[in-house]
């Protein structure tokens, strides 16, 4: 058995609500995550419930009236915990609950009230139970997009003023809600006056935070000046110099204005400054030759393995990574200028992923012209613009390893490729690329070209606007069904008419699992076509935009092993309505879900009995009391989780139910 210290030391990480989350200004909390609640600890043992209560209660996020009732029951049966309370973060008015809670925690100390109340909140209990609790440290916050009028509001505004004036002896620090959104002869700047010049009354105050940056010094920082205890108004960051100088022509404002970000600065180079200011001593043997007593390829294989880091060959591949050297990445040619050996080791590696930009590319043909050796090391080519035709030639007949290629961007700048280099990449490069992402040009291509591509898994294919159908379907329709790309498994169309979807039809791809079509098609029967011919072995489909209503559903009768469905769009439950249940689907992917006339979206969970979870890529999860009980898909989310199916938001979080009321869960 441990210790309670010792387990409390273990607990609080877990439990523990870091101070900047807590103080946390932002127009959207940082609860407003969905994630199972940290009380899950206290149920492991005894002990644990013993040791982690105090440390659970020690800070109370309250968000929503249902979670304020749930509190005010604990405290009706256990007021001892009320004591445990140091930090109470209040996000609305919550009702007459809050008048027990505040009542029941006299230890607060640090208070976080929102003056975003609406006229469906009620702030009675607030009203009734600010003034019994002595706050060191409060802190308000008005997130609203515009600023809000109503009783309760009013209410609490009142009760506030009040407390700020006489009730709380032991305020010191006051976080002030308003910033640049005040304006002359607006309501914010009426309601930033009147905060200011009640706090200017407060006996105890002595410093006020600005909950928003401000790069201009509004009105009431100097009616805060008439404070005759204020001792500092601390700003977020430094003021332009124009404002600047306005602060510093005003000796009372001067002395009182402050950074944190300077403050915080300044402290963090004093404690950084020791361990990376120490004096570096010379080599005690200066002809001290690294591995000079190794083996040529022993020193070989350490060295470019050095280098290959060094010069994070690795990063570059990927798309993301940026192009430009940065002050994390710098350049990596000061490496090839160490010494010859440096540069015969590195060189290839500077080569091994080219990004072909406007000043890049006539210097990498160029170089490849003069030394043809160094094309076998070029491994991914990213191309940004629009590239000459004889310089791609000259690039693409050097790089004879390549496994990626990709256009950067699919716009109209976009690097459209030739039919006379593509042909140049599948004869040099065919063995070789893995993934090909590119823009076609409207000439004849013939098909045959596509069976060179032995090692390619990833096609994406996007034709340019000006696509002649004749042409095409001429050039691409193939006279046999020969094996064709054997490895790919992932073919993507973009822009892509119904006639190019066409030409895959007759091929025979054994590895494909996934499968993206157009945005739309003018002719839906070759996208059930490709599925007839391809649709027992994909496992991911995308569908295109235009299939009629109730049609969507075919496309599962083509496709038994089918695990993920994806839409472009919003979509009913009548797109995935079956009649025959499906045995594998278990993923779809959407934008949003839309609800039928009686706000539900019936899910046959029969027809579907692998399905375990809808993904919504184009939408967020509410952050506040109000937008979620005006929130369709949450309703909907909530129905769907007790069929077993989560539904997840662009984040990739599922909704998980938040406490209710007894008359909601009756409802």
């Amino acid at each position: 058995m441990l210790p309670d210290e010792i387990l409390s030391e273990i607990l609080s990480p877990a439990l523990k609500v870091p101070d900047d989350l807590f103080s946390h200004t932002s127009d959207v909390s940082p609860f407003a995550t969905y994630a199972p609640s940290t009380s899950a600890y206290l149920l492991v043992c005894k002990d644990w419930l013993r040791v982690a209560t105090p440390l659970l209660y020690s800070v109370v996020v309250l968000r929503s009236k249902a979670q304020a009732n749930a509190l005010e029951k604990v405290f009706r049966k256990n007021p001892g915990f009320g004591r445990f309370v140091r930090k109470l973060r209040v996000e609305g008015g919550y009702g007459s609950a809050m008048h027990t809670i505040l009542q029941a925690t006299p230890n607060v100390t640090h208070l976080f009230l929102s003056l975003a109340i609406w006229s469906s909140d009620t702030t009675t209990g607030l009203c009734k139970g600010l003034p019994l609790i002595q706050p060191k440290h409060v802190i308000t916050v008005d997130p609203s997009d515009k600023p809000l009028k109503n009783r309760s509001l009013d209410q609490l505004t009142k009760v506030l003023f009040s407390c700020i004036r006489t009730e709380w002896k032991n305020m010191e620090t006051f976080g002030f809600p308003y910033g640049n959104d005040v304006k002359l002869f607006n309501p914010r700047e009426v309601q930033a006056e009147a905060l200011a010049r009640v706090l200017t009354q407060s006996s105890t105050l002595h410093t006020v935070t600005t909950a928003k940056t401000l790069d201009c010094v509004p009105q009431f920082i100097h009616t805060l000046c008439d404070s005759s205890t204020l001792k500092t108004i601390q700003f977020t960051q430094p003021l332009r110099s124009f404002h600047a100088e306005r602060v510093n022509s005003n000796p009372k404002l001067k002395s009182l204005v402050h950074y944190a970000d300077t403050e915080k600065a300044s402290i963090n180079n004093c404690t950084a400054a020791p361990d990376f200011a120490r004096e570096i001593l010379p080599s005690l043997n200066p002809s001290f030759v690294p591995l000079k007593s190794a083996s040529n390829a022993t020193r070989d294989l350490i060295w470019r393995n050095v280098l290959f880091f060094a010069m994070y060959v690795e990063e570059l591949r990927d798309r993301a990574f940026p192009r430009r050297p940065t002050d994390s990445h710098p350049s990596r040619l000061p490496i090839l200028q160490v010494s010859k050996y440096f540069h015969q080791l590195g060189l290839p590696y500077l080569y091994d992923s080219l990004n072909l930009t406007y000043i890049s590319i006539p210097q990498i043909a160029k170089k490849l012209r003069e030394c043809p050796g160094l094309g076998s090391n070029i491994r991914v080519v990213f191309t940004s613009m629009h590239v000459p035709d004889h310089t791609m030639h000259t690039i693409l007949s050097h790089a004879r390893n390549l496994q990626l290629l990709r256009s950067r961007y699919l716009g109209e700048s976009a690097c459209v490729m030739s039919v006379d280099n593509f042909s140049n990449l599948a004869d040099t490069a065919g063995s070789s690329l893995r993934e090909l992402h590119l823009i076609l040009r409207d000439v004849p291509l013939s098909s045959n070209l596509f069976t060179k591509f032995t090692a390619l898994r990833t096609l994406e294919l996007r034709y340019s606007v000006s696509i002649s159908r004749r042409a095409t379907l001429l050039a691409l329709t193939p006279t046999t069904t020969t094996t064709v790309m054997e490895s790919l498994h992932t073919l993507r169309f973009y822009g892509m008419r119904s006639f190019v979807v066409q030409s895959f039809i007759p091929m025979r791809l054994d590895a494909l699992h996934t499968v993206a079509m157009p945005d739309y098609m003018e002719d839906t029967s070759m996208f059930f076509r490709f599925l007839e011919a391809h649709g027992s072995h994909l496992l991911h489909i995308v569908l295109p935009n235009n299939l009629d209503q109730g049609i969507d559903a075919r496309a599962l009768d083509f496709c038994p092993n089918l695990q993920v469905l994806e839409f472009h769009r919003s979509i009913q439950h009548s797109q995935i309505s079956l009649d025959t249940p499906h045995p594998s689907l278990n993923k779809i992917i959407a934008r949003e879900l839309i609800a039928d006339d009686k706000n539900d979206f019936a899910l046959d969970n029969e027809m579907l009995p692998a399905l375990r979870e809808i993904h919504l890529i184009r939408f967020q999860w509410p952050a506040t009391e109000r937008e979620i009980n005006k929130s369709q898909n949450v309703v909907i989310a909530e129905s769907l989780l007790q069929l077993g199916i989560k539904v997840m938001d662009s984040s990739k979080r599922h909704w998980i139910p938040r406490v209710k009321s007894s008359r909601a869960r009756k409802g």
